[in-house]
């Protein structure tokens, strides 16, 4: 099993196998990049994560940051042999997300509240983490997570998964009104899936390619099938047969499965 701490503002002592050098440097370095930016940042929880171990599974640390900056929740994780370059590659992360933010932020101050081409050619690091857990032929699905879907815009919906270090972010298009899945891929670097056959929206920025059919409607048990036959597919959109609402089978770390799907 995983050992896992949290480290809030409001304990910041650190209990378990970790050294005092590096709940200092782990300090340091999140605190250093909280610093840097003008809006301030609250709910500030860090899980630094050891797994494996085994001649199997090389040991990993996985080091997570979540933070709120006016209601907008930033994530970053990153995975390395050891609990100092897990944080340093975490606070690089977090340190281009709040600066992003900060000037979007910044914007919104002086009235320019929309989006435009310049937002989305400044890449920064993406920290995408594997499974770190022993390899599993069937995973099963262990977590699943019912949500309430954010309407948004295309160009609000690649934003929030920028700054939440999301491989993908399901939500409700505010243009036509179905599930849609927003994720990395194709040619420009964002692809759109809609659950429906829509009309494609006009009214975006994030250089996106839409996929032109739409999430096929299947059962959760097929679903899990394809998913584990196909081990380098990170996850798999689709919709309930009944509903037609947009779900998410997703890889977690432990090698198992997640389900995201929205409240009816």
């Amino acid at each position: 099993m995983p050992d896992t701490r949290d480290v809030t503002r409001e304990r910041p002592a650190v209990l378990g196998p970790i050294t005092e050098a590096e709940a200092a440097h782990t300090r340091l370095v999140i605190g250093g990049a909280l610093s840097t930016v003008e809006h301030p940042a609250d709910r500030l929880r860090l899980r630094l994560s050891r797994h494996g171990g085994l001649e199997a599974c090389p040991p990993v640390v996985v080091a997570q940051v979540n933070v709120t900056v006016r209601a907008r929740m930033i994530r970053v994780q990153a995975a390395a042999p050891t609990l100092v370059e897990a944080v340093d590659q975490a606070g690089e992360a977090l340190l281009h997300r709040l600066q992003r933010l900060d000037r979007h932020l910044t914007a919104e101050r002086t009235g320019d509240v929309g989006f435009t081409a310049a937002d989305w050619t400044s890449p920064y690091p993406q920290n995408p983490v594997g499974p770190v857990g022993p390899p599993t032929e069937q995973g099963r699905i262990v977590r699943m997570k019912d949500c309430h879907l954010a309407v948004q815009s295309p160009d609000s919906a690649a934003f929030a998964m920028d700054l939440r270090d999301y491989p993908f972010h399901l939500f409700v298009d505010d243009s036509t009104g179905v599930d849609a899945l927003i994720h990395r891929g194709g040619p420009t670097g964002y692809r759109l899936h809609f659950s429906a056959t829509v009309p494609a929206p006009r009214n975006f920025t994030v250089p996106i390619s839409i996929q032109r059919w739409p999430a096929v409607p299947m059962p959760i048990t097929r679903a899990v099938g394809l998913l584990n036959i196909a081990p380098e597919r990170p996850y798999l959109f689709f919709t309930d047969p009944r509903t037609r609402r947009g779900r998410v089978l997703y890889r977690r770390f432990d090698g198992h499965l997640g389900l995201l799907a929205p409240i009816w």
